[in-house]
């Protein structure tokens, strides 16, 4: 019986280890995927905005330079072209790197839900009291990506007709609940491989000391809830029992 039960104490202490090293490993991913979006942003805005505003020069140059009517309709159409380029790669700047972090967590969701709205028609339902807590850029980060991913899976595989978007910091936890009356997850749905958006949200969440609970109802909708400690010790405490 000793042996085994030093066996169930080194199994358990290896496990520790291997989760550590996991959440550390995760941690390190989620920062670099973090930085080579902010890198891809920077790109975006350096080079392609730049080429994109000497190409509207020179549409400017030429319309001012001709009087021919089928030459003026192609600059027309070139400048709607462009236009639409332009607006493209400000709203994949947005998403990758969203200046709008920086008005904190509901400006920031109020304008995601805005974005959803317009782009599928869906009516989005936001009750967000004014947050008391000033919330550290992590967290912030991680509920920001939390909300951008849950909306994207309601718009991708929900079919529903309204959404409800909830965020509060009493008892100092900071908690963002994304629910929709949509067709639900099956349990199928939720243990499928590729499944990696709602796997790869409850990692996130466990980066900054929260966890993320999915309740969902085939038929029913699903509701999407991170929960994060906003008292550092909490977090780390909640790390350690992790």
């Amino acid at each position: 019986m000793d042996r085994i039960r030093r066996a169930k104490r080194l199994a358990d202490a290896e496990l520790k280890v291997s989760q550590a090293r996991l959440a550390a490993l995760t941690e390190h991913l989620q920062a670099s995927i973090e930085q080579e979006r902010a890198s891809i942003s920077r790109e975006i805005h350096d080079d392609i905005g730049g080429a994109l505003a000497a190409i509207r020069f020179d549409l400017s140059w030429v319309e001012r330079h001709t009087t021919d009517t089928a030459t003026l309709n192609h600059l027309q159409s070139a400048n709607d072209m462009l236009q639409h380029a332009v607006e493209a790669s400000q709203r994949i700047m947005r998403n990758l790197r969203p200046a709008i972090l920086e008005q904190g967590l509901v400006a920031s969701v109020q304008w995601l839900t805005e974005s959803f709205s317009r782009r599928t028609g869906v009516p989005c339902v936001v009750n967000a009291p004014t947050l008391q807590a000033n919330l550290d850029k992590e967290i912030l980060l991680v509920a920001y990506r939390t909300a951008q991913e849950a909306l994207t899976n309601i718009a991708k595989h929900a079919k529903c007709h309204k959404v409800f978007v909830e965020i509060s910091d009493a008892e100092k936890v900071l908690t963002l609940e994304i629910r929709d009356d949509g067709r639900g997850l099956s349990s199928e749905d939720r243990s499928k491989p590729q499944s990696f958006g709602l796997k790869g949200l409850q990692e996130r969440a466990r980066t900054v000391g929260g966890w993320l609970d999915i309740s969902s109802k085939k038929g029913l909708g699903t509701s999407i809830i991170l929960s994060v400690p906003l008292d550092r010790t909490s977090r780390e405490i909640g790390d350690i029992a992790a």
